[in-house]
């Protein structure tokens, strides 16, 4: 049952592979990050499954998505009507 909409935006690598700059997905109650990633793999390709990393299952150090202005690293991430999620590359500097 679809209970709410989240926005997601794509900044860096993933504007190019998804050819957007902002989605919104329909989602259903006890929704997860794992669920949004398989969604994206399924519509843009399994880059979106590459984001993580097999041997611990978090998103890998080398992307950077946040859910509401703050970082994720769990793929059993709660998302909520509303939320708004951030796909880019973490910014490096010296």
């Amino acid at each position: 049952m679809i209970t709410g909409k989240i926005e997601i935006l794509f900044q860096a690598t993933f504007r190019e592979i998804t050819k957007k700059r902002k989605i919104v997905e329909q989602i259903n109650e006890d929704c997860t990050f794992g669920e949004i990633l398989a969604e994206l793999a399924k519509k843009y390709g399994n880059d979106f499954f590459n984001i993580v990393n097999p041997q611990t299952n978090k998103i890998s150090n080398d992307i950077l998505v946040m859910l509401n202005g703050k970082g994720i690293r769990e793929i059993d991430e709660k998302i909520k009507d509303k939320d708004v999620l951030i796909f880019s590359l973490p910014v490096g500097g010296g």
